[in-house]
């Protein structure tokens, strides 16, 4: 059942309580159909309330050896005269998530995909049409494509959950998940609006992703615009652009490099390569120097150099942006599967000095995702998944910072979300970086964005 915010779940609940036992009165009413024209999650919440008062009753009829069959009939009357009003009072609203018919269709591209319709779960292959109101979810390991008749197309990737709409204000809802979207162009006064619990996506016709969960929204446009909207404030994000919205507010992030490591065969002029020895870079003695051949280029990508002391010594690879961005960023690097790796994505300064975000770390940490530091010449971990990260094909890793906090993703599913408090030295540059101290990776592309100013 949807959950209204916690400012009106009281006075809701108790609402809902004597509309169901044929108490509600005028007064109670009117404030009733106020609460559901103001706010959308208590529409939502009142549908499914009322769903599962009338399963319970048709499941298990009237106690009627502890009711009087005259009040009984007069209970299930207001019940029904009460409930028919404020539908009418509620309006269009809620009326829009009934059960009418829906140009789409869905199929399942990988692993069960079902469709929830009237409290049943049904496959997707007993299905001959979508109706408003139909929950599709795509579990772990499953993926699945909408399409409508318009033409556009959603993927839904795992974990993911949407209800199909048909409203006039929005298609559908995003409750949880991720979905990649192509939208076609849309009728002049009905675009295709996207619900997510903190905001709304509007677009005319453009190609996004966007992720939603019960704290954060998150949206990638990769072509046109999409406004995104919540609690009073709007955003209008580009091509290239992110947006996000919290209990916080709406934040659009610009990228600011878009390195394709394929397609290079230098370090771009904006980063410099720095390297420590293994032996002293957690020591107050440690030698930071500048170093021109701990990078290479081919094969699709960078590699970092490390090597058996016959060869060259082995330590922490750096390489980092020489220019001041700020605290608050946003990274995603693209590693390439078929071989072991490790690689450090650092943000609030370089890998000597900031927060270390240590993918598929060597033996001494789990395979998965630790947060770290070493700015005081000693390697204190601040936050770790030990969720194995497999080799077998292509990753894509993101880390954000905002505020005092960090967020890491593996291939869009959340790994680590934290609050990271651990002093830094004031004097470093708020830059980012990556870094390499174990087994090699082949690093595709690496892209990040700041907020607007």
């Amino acid at each position: 059942m949807s959950t209204p915010c916690e400012e009106i779940r009281p006075d809701l609940e108790a609402l809902l309580g004597a509309l169901a036992e044929g108490r509600l009165d005028a007064p109670g009413a009117k404030r009733l159909s106020q609460i559901l024209k103001e706010h959308p999650d208590a529409r939502q919440f009142y549908l499914d309330y009322c769903q599962m008062h009338a399963l319970l009753q048709s499941a298990h009829g009237v106690l009627r050896s502890l009711e009087n069959p005259a009040a009984g009939r007069r209970r299930l009357l207001a019940w029904g005269a009460a409930a028919a009003a404020l539908l009418a009072a509620a309006g269009a609203a809620i009326l829009g998530r009934g059960s009418g018919p829906i140009d789409a269709s869905v199929s399942t591209l990988q692993g069960p995909v079902y469709v929830v319709r009237d409290d049943r779960r049904l496959p997707i292959a007993d299905l001959h049409d979508m109706r408003a109101g139909d929950r599709i979810l795509t579990p772990a390991d499953a993926t699945s494509e909408v399409r409508f008749g318009d033409g556009s197309r959603l993927v839904l990737f795992e974990k993911t959950e949407i209800r199909l709409r048909d409203d006039g204000r929005a298609r559908l809802d995003l409750r949880d998940g991720t979905v990649r979207c192509d939208i076609a162009p849309q009728a002049a006064g009905r675009p295709f609006g996207i619900l997510t619990p903190q905001a709304e996506a509007t677009v005319l016709g453009t190609s996004f992703e966007l992720a939603a969960s019960s704290e954060e929204t998150r949206l990638l446009v990769r072509s046109g615009r999409v406004r995104l909207r919540s609690e009073g404030q709007s955003i209008e994000v580009g091509p290239g652009e992110r947006g996000s919205a919290t209990a916080a507010g709406v934040v659009r992030w610009v990228p600011i490099r878009d390195l394709d490591f394929s397609s290079m065969s230098e370090v771009p002029p904006t980063m410099e390569t720095i390297f420590c020895e293994s032996a002293t870079h957690l020591g107050r003695d440690r030698r930071i120097e500048t170093v021109h051949d701990r990078v290479r280029f081919g094969n699709g990508g960078l590699t970092f150099v490390q090597g058996p002391e016959t060869v060259a010594k082995h330590g922490l690879v750096v390489l980092k942006e020489k220019e001041e961005i700020g605290e608050d960023v946003i990274l995603e690097a693209v590693v390439a599967g078929g071989n072991p790796w490790s690689l450090g994505l650092t943000v609030s300064g370089d890998a000597f000095e900031g927060y270390r975000v240590i993918f598929a770390a060597m033996e001494e940490y789990p395979n998965g995702v630790a947060v770290d530091t070493i700015s005081a010449y000693d390697l204190m971990v601040l936050a770790r998944d030990p969720r194995k990260i497999p080799y077998d094909r292509d990753r894509t890793l993101r880390v954000e910072r905002r505020g005092s906090r960090i967020r890491v993703w593996i291939d869009g599913q959340t790994r680590i979300d934290t609050e990271v408090t651990q002093p830094l030295p004031e004097g470093r540059r708020r830059t980012y970086s990556m870094s390499n101290f174990g087994a090699e990776p082949l690093v595709k592309s690496l892209r990040v964005w700041v907020p607007a100013r």
